[in-house]
């Protein structure tokens, strides 16, 4: 095709979707930047990808990322996109409800890569994460749900990936049965997982497994202050609402249907718990 033929404009949009698909979430400035465009003009491509529901804003944020409806223009799609679709409008309601950032992580190779935080609907963090953020599969509480609920087959190839990893924490944990036995059955006993040892950091987590037609996808995770809560608690008052949350994500997600906040998932608010208005202002 001739040069003179070509639409600039649809170019333009295409290079958005394709930078999107790989930084995973974006701002208007930063496109502008990456495609040394005028901010007008990003700006303009970005609202009409919006318009037709090929992107979204990142909810109490200035980014934008993909949309689910992407998934239609493959010949198939992706599992996790559908879940990151459904699941981040509740998630934030919940959050602005409890407190505490719940988040998203999916596999990607050895590591986990956060697909949906909702670290801006509170200030209850520490360490402010970024979707796109990645960490080592056995060094998170995700990535040991991800690994633990892995098929058969699935966990095999991922142990001798993890073997020869980059990583010192996935290598030296994967090459070790008996470390490996340690951190891993627990996981399939309880169903969760938490942020695996040293685990005298400030914050903790805790995920768990999102299944779609049988298969673990992604993981769930909420994400607390050792300061404020127990991990004892933790289990006690969160980790039964969080599961019947994972699993309703999963439902949602494979049956294609909105995740409305219905009042059924009731996480305690941590805004009424003795001691939380310290915390907050120690923050």
């Amino acid at each position: 095709m001739k040069a003179d033929q070509e639409l600039r404009s649809l170019k333009r949009g295409l290079k958005v979707l394709a930078l999107l698909n790989e930084t995973e979430t974006i701002s208007i400035t930063e496109l502008a930047r990456h495609l040394a465009l005028p901010r007008t003009t990003a700006e303009r491509i970005l609202l009409t990808l919006l318009a037709e529901g090929y992107v979204q804003r990142v909810p109490d944020d200035k980014r934008y990322r993909l949309s689910a409806k992407v998934c239609g223009l493959a010949d198939g799609f992706s599992e996790d996109c559908w879940i990151v679709e459904t699941a981040t409008p509740l998630l934030f309601s919940l959050t602005r409800r409890i407190g505490w950032p719940l988040a998203i992580a999916t596999a990607s190779g050895d590591r986990m890569v956060l697909r949906s935080t909702t670290d801006p609907a509170t200030t209850l963090w520490l360490h402010r994460r970024r979707v796109g953020a990645s960490i080592a599969m056995l060094n998170s509480s995700s990535g040991l749900v991800a690994y633990a609920f892995a098929e058969e087959a699935e966990r095999a190839r991922l142990r001798t990936m993890l073997c020869t990893s980059t990583d010192s924490w996935n290598r030296q944990r994967a090459e070790n049965d008996s470390a490996l036995d340690l951190l891993i059955g627990p996981v399939i006993e309880n169903g969760f997982a938490f942020q695996p040892p040293p685990g005298n950091a400030p914050e903790q987590s805790i995920a768990f497994p999102i299944f779609m037609g049988g298969r673990c996808v992604a993981s769930l995770m909420m994400i607390y202050m050792t300061q404020a809560m127990t991990s004892a608690h933790v289990v006690a008052e969160y980790a039964p609402h969080l599961r019947m949350l994972a699993a309703r994500i999963g439902e949602a997600a494979t049956s294609r249907q909105p995740l409305d906040d219905d009042g059924e998932i009731r996480l305690p608010d941590f805004h009424a718990m003795r001691g939380a208005a310290e915390l907050q202002r120690a923050l």
